[in-house]
């Protein structure tokens, strides 16, 4: 991993913890933080270092990971190798026999295609939906898919995970 693959980790691995262990205003406040950010955001720009140019990409990563993080909360929503495009394909059940996708192959294509700030709503609108159902992610691909305009990842993972789903079902109908 490059130098700023190991700082997007650390620093996306840090936000996830952090929210796991704040309290529920302050996580309920970065939930519906804006553009003027909130005290948690700030507070971990600071101590990570996020530079000025940063700071809305990383808003947003901290944001997003603060909806997939449960008021009640005690433990980090990061989950090694639960790739967020899979968490987009499955829901957060990285063992569900997939009939169809949580989120539409439509709406992922819609995102896939998004630029800009539009992408960025796309996201949110798409973390948004997962939050429901209080799925584990990894943090790192999560901040990848905000900060990296570059969607392939996104959806190799996706339908990685949905062809391993339709493997899994045509495998069961052989074995009956």
């Amino acid at each position: 991993m490059s130098d700023d693959g190991e700082e997007v980790a650390r620093r996306a691995l840090a936000i996830a913890g952090e929210l796991a262990r704040v309290d529920p205003g302050e996580r309920a406040a970065a939930r519906r933080m804006g553009p003027e950010g909130a005290a948690l955001f700030w507070r971990l720009s600071a101590r990570h270092g996020i530079a000025r140019h940063e700071e809305e990409k990383w808003r947003r990563i901290t944001k997003f990971l603060a909806l997939l993080t449960p008021a009640n909360a005690t433990d980090s929503v990061h989950q090694s190798r639960r790739d967020f495009g899979a968490v987009l394909a499955d829901g957060g059940d990285e063992w569900a026999r997939l009939d169809k996708p949580a989120l539409s192959e439509q709406r992922l294509a819609r995102l896939l295609a998004a630029r800009g700030q539009s992408r960025l709503d796309a996201l949110e609108r798409a973390v948004r939906a997962l939050a429901r159902n209080r799925p584990k992610v990894d943090a790192p691909s999560l901040a990848w898919a905000v900060l990296n305009d570059d969607t392939r990842a996104i959806a190799r993972a996706y339908y990685a995970r949905f062809d391993r789903s339709a493997d899994l079902n045509e495998k069961e109908k052989t074995d009956a």
